[in-house]
């Protein structure tokens, strides 16, 4: 009894004995080979596997410098990364600044025209023509159609000059009203049995003149283009002129001719419809005759006296009978 009685008590005793002996060997062989059981060397053990990963991250870095290679394959290529690169950092900061430049520039580079006279829808003038011996009375029509025009006039002679000018001469010219004024595109002239007509091509600077008869003329201008009846409106919605002389090409159903008009002042003139208030302009000397015009200040700057004279010397002269309405 008394060996069964040890022999149990040492079976029990050796179980807390061995269990605390068998896991530092397991320890051992998991952890490491080094010969030292003690449980620190693990922790020491694994400080330096855990140290190389961190020298590994540095290659990432040298990477992009992988990237260079092209430089390899061709200089075209280097300067195509550059040009790729380059906009992700600073473009986007110089587009920004310049976005407000382009916008702040945008009002300096657009021309605000003075605004214009207004006109009515229609308007119907009547003058008495003079040319040398003879008088007759011409009959002017202005048609105001939204941002498109139609000017008609129609001249005759009357009383014993009618028995040596027959015929009728009639102009019309017809475009478009923009905020500087009236820019022609068609003319049509009639004396007598002689027709002709043109058309203005603004886009182009150009004028092609086709007669019933003979092959067609071109013309090339610059600048403002009038014709022998817009211009006399093209002064009435934009009086008063700005200082300074006046430049427009002129178009009288023949040819094209460069002008300049100057301000002569404020003038009263005795007319069939009382005295009346008046711009006066007039052609500078040019060699090609004389023109002048007096503008009726309070009837929209229509024209109410004219008086022009060819290089030959023959004046005509037309003065205002009537305005309506």
């Amino acid at each position: 009894m008394l060996h069964v009685s040890l022999l149990g008590g040492l079976g029990w005793q050796l179980p807390q004995v061995r269990a605390p002996l068998e896991p530092p060997p397991i320890e051992a062989r998991l952890l490491a080979p080094p010969p030292k059981p003690a449980p620190v060397p693990p922790v020491a053990a694994a400080k330096p596997k855990l140290a190389p990963p961190l020298p590994r991250p540095a290659p990432p870095p040298e990477a992009p410098a992988m990237a260079e290679p092209p430089a390899d394959v061709s200089m075209a290529v280097d300067e195509v990364v550059a040009v790729a690169v380059a906009p992700e950092a600073a473009p986007q900061t110089e587009s920004r600044q310049a976005e407000p430049e382009a916008a702040a520039a945008e009002p300096v580079a657009e021309v605000v025209w003075p605004p214009l006279n207004p006109l009515p829808p229609r308007l119907d003038l009547r003058f008495q023509v003079r040319y040398g011996l003879a008088r007759g009375e011409q009959a002017l029509v202005w048609i105001n159609e939204g941002e498109n025009y139609t000017l008609t006039s129609v001249a005759g002679a009357t009383g014993l000059a009618g028995m040596f000018y027959r015929g009728r001469f009639v102009q019309t010219s017809r475009g478009r009203i923009t905020p500087r004024g009236l820019v022609p595109e068609e003319f049509w002239d009639q004396r007598g049995d002689k027709r002709s007509s043109a058309r203005f091509d603004s886009a182009n600077d150009t004028l092609t003149l086709t007669p019933v008869k003979g092959a067609p003329r071109h013309f090339a201008y610059q600048g403002d283009v009038q014709d022998a009846l817009s211009l006399f409106f093209q002064f009435a919605l934009t009086a008063p002129p700005p200082t300074g002389p006046l430049s427009y090409t002129v178009f009288n159903g023949k040819k094209l001719r460069d002008y300049r008009y100057e301000v002569r002042g404020e003038e009263t003139l005795e007319t069939e419809l009382g005295a009346l208030r008046t711009l006066h302009l007039a052609r500078t000397a040019d060699g090609d005759g004389q023109f002048e015009i007096w503008l009726a200040i309070d009837r929209h700057y229509l024209p109410v006296r004219v008086l022009r004279s060819d290089d030959k010397g023959n004046e005509m002269e037309l003065v205002l009978l009537s305005i309506s309405p």
